[in-house]
């Protein structure tokens, strides 16, 4: 699946939701759907595409590494395997709640211009030119930017099983 076909799902999803609805929980522990709206974009911002940019900029690369077992896995299914993901407890933060569904709207419009933007940049990158990621192992700017499109489509997952849970 593409990127822009991805996010649309997102787009066409948030039509549904009620401002209410959009970040109420199934319980204490879990996320709201907004909350995972949050957390995808900001890791797309700020985690897959800075990585992919970094790649693209020869910033603090490696060369002659490549992805591990897990990554290989990942890359060779084209998706993240359907299971629940613990965070590392470095990275592991609960995302706030969004401001409203229009706020999220408008971050995932930004999020998929600045995912086009790197896309446009794809042609002709150096493969060699790697950042590590702290899962699958060193991923070059084409597999950040698919890596970033998996979590989205991952992440779809998770949004279903909140609803699931709400109607229940």
């Amino acid at each position: 699946m593409k990127f822009k076909e991805t996010l649309d799902i997102y787009f066409e999803r948030l039509k549904g939701y009620s401002e209410e609805r959009f970040i109420q929980k199934p319980d204490e522990n879990s996320w709201s759907i907004g909350q995972v709206y949050v957390h995808a974009i900001l890791a797309n911002d700020h985690f897959f595409l800075k990585q992919a940019e970094r790649c693209l900029n020869k910033e603090d690369t490696h060369k002659g590494k490549g992805r591990n077992n897990r990554g290989r896995v990942v890359f060779l299914i084209n998706g993240f395997p359907n299971m629940k993901f613990k965070m590392p407890k470095s990275a592991a933060v609960t995302p706030r709640q969004p401001e409203s569904i229009d706020s999220i709207r408008q971050k995932l419009k930004r999020s998929l211009e600045l995912a086009q933007l790197v896309e446009r940049r794809l042609d002709g990158f150096d493969k060699n030119e790697k950042t590590r990621h702290p899962a699958f192992g060193h991923l070059n700017a084409k597999e950040w930017y698919r890596m970033s499109e998996m979590h989205f489509r991952h992440h779809l997952r998770q949004i279903r099983r909140i609803e699931k849970n709400l109607e229940s």
